[in-house]
């Protein structure tokens, strides 16, 4: 029997490429082109140049990957069909068994093959489109939001022309290292003593293994009392590397493309304060920076089922087309 459910994807085509490799664990990214770009044929035989939007996913660092539809807002992929637009979608190692330094490890590896190889194998694979590296948004939901302004930060060789941050923890709110029991996302995570055994017993078990994806419904109890138990931001520094504090790099670099922050008021996994002081301390260090804050009522992930008709998503995209 066939399967009649429909995919947040299903107008695009999907590729996936190994981009780089880390202790034989092969680690993915996902390729997206139109369907409909696709089909077209140039007069001349010549490929179709296309915008790129780099989409890097959430989960807190700990649950999620690339094509887990839940949490993929339907409005960005209204937005990326409306521009004829691809789509890269890549993976990276996830916490516990990693840390913040190794997810800046592949966020470089993945704009090196970005910049390197992808284009080449778009037209050597006759794909009929290929990437305009000259015209790339990047964008991040939750934790990938810090990965999509690291990429910006670390790599200016990619020439990213906007960034776009779903309820991103790009500012370190004091919350993050406070332990205390509290409802996130409508659950109530296990009590103190069962959460800290748990993280303890999960680290101990995956201790030095490479993993680039988890179930969110399979590990939610894991995440939530990482979080429960103020045990993030240790995790995620357990290798100091400066590069890791985004408003410090910020401050180096004096430099940051244009960014568009999405957020809910009633966030519970990451709080409000992560986008509203960010953005006042951007505004400190770079007075000229464009910004678009959009703070909306609701819970993380408050936006995932909206379209481009809502008037605050379609000026955010005006706002993106200015640059992109």
């Amino acid at each position: 029997m066939v399967s009649s459910q429909k995919s947040k994807f299903d107008s695009f085509r999907r590729r996936d490429v190994v981009y780089t490799t880390v202790a034989g664990h092969g680690i993915l990214a996902s390729i997206f082109t139109p369907k409909r770009v696709e089909e077209e044929r140039r007069h001349d035989g010549a490929h179709v140049k296309v915008p790129v939007l780099v989409f890097w996913h959430g989960g807190g660092f700990v649950v999620g990957d690339r094509l887990y539809e839940p949490w993929w807002p339907d409005w960005i992929l209204e937005f990326a069909l409306s521009q004829r637009a691809m789509i890269v979608a890549p993976d990276y190692r996830l916490l516990p068994e990693a840390c913040g330094a190794d997810i800046l490890q592949d966020m470089d590896a993945f704009w090196t093959w970005f910049l390197g190889t992808l284009p080449g194998m778009a037209a050597s694979e006759s794909w009929r489109v290929r990437p305009d590296v000259d015209h790339i948004v990047c964008a991040g939901h939750s934790a990938g939001a810090s990965i999509a302004a690291h990429s910006a930060l670390e790599r200016p060789d990619a020439g990213i022309k906007a960034l776009v941050s779903f309820y991103g923890a790009l500012f370190d709110s004091p919350d993050f290292k406070i332990a205390r029991p509290r409802m996130i996302a409508g659950s109530w995570p296990p009590p103190p003593r069962e959460a800290e055994a748990k993280i303890r017993s999960y680290i101990r078990r995956t201790k030095g293994t490479v993993r680039t994806d988890g179930d969110p419904a399979e590990m939610w109890e894991l995440f939530t009392s990482i979080l429960q138990q103020g045990r993030l931001p240790r995790i995620y520094n357990q290798r100091p590397d400066p590069r890791l504090n985004i408003l410090g790099r910020i401050e180096a670099k004096k430099s940051l493309p244009p960014i568009w922050l999405v957020h809910g008021q009633n966030d519970s996994v990451v709080p409000v304060a992560c986008s509203t002081e960010f953005i006042k301390r951007l505004e400190a260090i770079l007075p000229d920076a464009p910004s678009v804050l959009s703070v909306l009522p609701g819970e993380h992930c408050f936006d995932v089922s909206l379209t481009m008709r809502e008037p605050w998503i379609a000026d955010g995209c005006s706002f993106l087309l200015k640059y992109w």
